[in-house]
């Protein structure tokens, strides 16, 4: 399975758009991985390379989270662009 870190790499890397920043989503495998590893968290029994892996999830939520902010501020100052018509 593909980590959090690994997911934001390859979608960084594909060249994404404004756009397509913003609207950027974990995969619904790393969501559950997630989902799991706080569940195991919460009850006491996550291990310590578990642990890590969720450390290593929110960092890169946090940096995903900024590439957004800054995308949607550069959408937002672009001018809107202007429908193309024919010669």
């Amino acid at each position: 399975m593909q980590t959090a870190y690994e997911e934001i790499l390859d979608f960084v890397t594909s060249a994404p758009t404004l756009q397509q920043i913003v609207e950027f989503t974990h995969s619904e495998g790393t969501r559950e991985r997630v989902e799991f590893l706080v569940a195991e968290e919460e009850s006491g029994f996550l291990m310590p390379n578990e642990r890590e892996e969720l450390r290593e999830f929110q960092k890169a939520v946090y940096f995903i989270d900024q590439l957004k902010i800054r995308a949607q501020r550069r959408l937002e100052a672009e001018p809107p662009s202007l429908p193309q018509t024919g010669p």
